[in-house]
C-alpha cells in the first residue's frame, strides 16, 4: 500500500500481544506508521475480513500487474507490427516509385512505339499500293507468259513435225547420195534383156531400142542360130550408129561385147544367111 504520509509504496505489518492488535505502516522515508490498534477480542472477529480483503486486494493487484504486463507485451508487438508495417509501407513506396519510373519509361516507349506504327501503317499502305500495281503487271505478264506457253506448245508441235520431215528428207537425201555415189561408181545394173528370143528372117534385120536415164555401158551377151553382127546407136548421135560387133566385115554366132551408152540406144542385128532365118537369145545388162 501507499504511504499515508508521502505516498510511497510501503509495507503493512500487523504485531499482536495480548490485549491490543497493532496495525502499521513500515515505510522506507516516514519509518513506522500507526494505522490502526484494536482490542484481541474485536479484532478476532474482524481478523479474517480484514485478511480476506487484503488478499483481495494483492488479487487486484496482481491482475493489474498481468494486465499491465500484457498491454505492455500488446503495445511492443502493436509497436513491432506498426514498425514492420513502415518498413513494408517503406518498401512498397520504393517499388511504388521504380513502377513510376518504369511507367514513364514504358509511356516514354509507348509514344515512340505509336510513332513507329504510324510510320509503318504509312509504309503498309505504299506497300499495299506498290503490292496491287505489282499484282497488276503479274497478271499482265502471266497473260502473255500463257500466250508464250501456248505459241511455245505451237512450236514444238512445228518443230516435232519439221523434224519428222528433215529425217525423212535426209534418209532420202541418203538414198539419192548413195544411188548418186553407185551412179558415179557404175555400181547399179538393170538388165534390158535376159535370155530374150527373137527370130529374124533369112537376110533380114531388127532394131531393138531402149529409153535409158543415165550414161553408162551396155554388156550384150549373145547366141544365133547363123552368123549375124550388131550395129549400136543412140539418140545423142542423131539416131547414128557409132560401134559395130564384131567388126567389119566379120560375123559370130555367139560372143560378149560391151559398148557405151547414153540416152535412148538402138541396137540394130542383121541376119547375114540370105537363105535361112535366124534363132537369136538375148541377154543385156545396163550398167550405170
Amino acid at each position: 500500500m501507499r504511504c499515508p504520509n508521502c505516498g510511497r509504496f510501503c509495507k503493512v505489518k500487523i504485531s499482536e500481544d495480548d490485549e491490543k492488535i497493532r496495525v502499521y505502516a513500515d515505510c522506507s522515508v516516514c519509518g513506522i506508521i500507526d494505522l490502526e490498534r484494536k482490542d484481541v477480542e474485536k479484532v478476532t472477529g474482524e481478523k479474517t475480513d480484514y485478511v480476506k480483503r487484503f488478499f483481495a486486494a494483492d488479487y487486484v493487484k496482481m491482475l493489474l500487474a498481468a494486465f499491465t504486463v500484457i498491454l505492455i507485451g500488446t503495445s511492443a508487438f502493436l509497436f513491432f507490427k506498426v514498425n514492420e508495417g513502415n518498413n513494408t509501407i517503406a518498401y512498397a513506396n520504393s517499388i511504388i516509385e521504380e513502377l513510376g519510373y518504369s511507367y514513364q519509361q514504358l509511356n516514354s516507349s509507348y509514344f515512340d512505339l505509336a510513332g513507329n506504327y504510324l510510320s509503318l501503317l504509312n509504309t503498309s499502305e505504299s506497300l499495299e499500293g506498290f503490292y496491287s500495281e505489282l499484282q497488276g503487271m503479274y497478271s499482265t505478264l502471266r497473260g502473255e507468259y500463257d500466250n508464250l506457253e501456248d505459241m511455245y506448245s505451237v512450236l514444238v508441235l512445228e518443230k516435232a513435225e519439221l523434224q519428222d520431215d528433215y529425217s525423212e528428207l535426209e534418209d532420202i537425201r541418203d538414198s539419192i547420195q548413195g544411188e548418186l555415189d553407185d551412179i558415179l561408181s557404175f555400181s547399179k545394173a538393170v538388165y534390158l534383156e535376159r535370155n530374150a528370143s527373137y527370130e529374124l528372117p533369112a537376110g533380114g534385120n531388127m532394131t531393138l531400142s531402149y529409153e535409158i536415164t543415165f550414161a553408162g555401158y551396155v554388156e550384150v551377151e549373145f547366141n544365133s542360130s547363123t552368123d549375124i553382127y550388131f550395129w549400136v546407136g543412140s539418140s545423142v548421135s542423131e539416131n547414128g550408129y557409132y560401134a559395130r560387133y564384131p567388126s567389119f566385115p566379120n560375123t559370130a554366132y555367139n560372143g560378149t561385147f560391151t559398148i557405151p551408152v547414153c540416152a535412148n540406144v538402138y541396137l540394130f542385128i542383121v541376119n547375114t544367111n540370105v537363105d535361112v532365118g535366124a534363132s537369136v537369145t538375148l541377154t543385156i545388162e545396163y550398167v550405170y
